[in-house]
């Protein structure tokens, strides 16, 4: 039996640090150590989800924030005290020994998650599946503004969905970072049509932007409050290894 690699050998963030774990659905379900129950009422959530395989997904991201919590706090995952803002976002609630100063935030796709902790300011993870050009074409207007959806179409036709992937997943999380989320509008989110650029203010957050094909096809970006870009790193299966964002 295989046995969950030692969260304590990532680099745990400091104060000002951030760090961003990845990895597929099918190399977290390899690892056995990984299958823990979750508190009554996260269970309760994932089970209201129609499709099994979205139950899956998003268990998985669940333990694995939970995993990375745990040893942040030096504290079992399931011990972990999660509560939800007035906006739905997910934060540690704040008892005890809990840093104020932690933020997490995590993100799945169909075949993979992401999750996401800063020491010293908000953070906001995205990860999503590639689409083909028809449907980025159809929901273009809805994530560029006019001027940078002109320019998006006016690139090769070949780059095109690459660049909308790049995209969408900045803007997804300058907006989970923020808090604004799905009532945030991502074309006031100014990145360019090809999801530049690796800073942005948003309100009074400067948030620094990280991006790459870090489990490519999927798309993955990374939004934190910080001067310093964050770790990232990924769960193989022969255990973590650091990422180039």
């Amino acid at each position: 039996m295989k046995t969950f690699p030692d969260p304590a050998g990532l680099p745990l963030p400091g104060p000002g640090d951030s760090l961003v774990v990845l990895a597929r659905v099918a190399d977290l379900a390899a690892w056995p150590g990984l299958g823990f129950a979750l508190p009554e009422a996260e269970e309760a959530r994932i089970a209201r989800l129609l499709k099994a395989e979205d139950r899956i997904v998003r268990r998985a991201a669940w333990q694995l924030a939970r995993l990375l919590l745990g040893a942040a706090l030096d504290c079992a995952p399931a011990a972990v005290r999660v509560t939800r803002a007035n906006n739905g976002r997910p934060r540690l609630e704040e008892a005890g020994d809990v840093p104020r100063d932690l933020d997490f935030n995590l993100a799945h796709c169909s075949g993979a998650v992401a999750v996401g902790l800063a020491r010293g300011g908000c953070i906001g993870v995205d990860v999503e599946d590639p689409r083909p050009l028809d449907v980025w074409t159809d929901i273009a207007r809805d994530m560029f503004d006019p001027t940078d959806h002109a320019s998006w179409r006016a690139m090769p036709k070949e780059t095109r969905a690459a660049a909308a992937l790049a995209v969408w997943c900045g803007k997804e999380a300058v907006l989970k970072a923020t808090g604004e989320g799905l009532a945030g509008d991502p074309r006031t989110v100014k990145l360019g049509p090809s999801g530049s650029p690796s800073a942005i203010q948003r309100g009074e957050r400067r948030l620094l932007l990280a991006a790459g094909p870090v489990l490519a096809p999927t798309g993955f970006a990374c939004a934190v409050e910080s001067d310093r870009p964050p770790a990232v790193v990924v769960l193989a299966p022969g255990g973590w290894r650091t990422a180039d964002p």
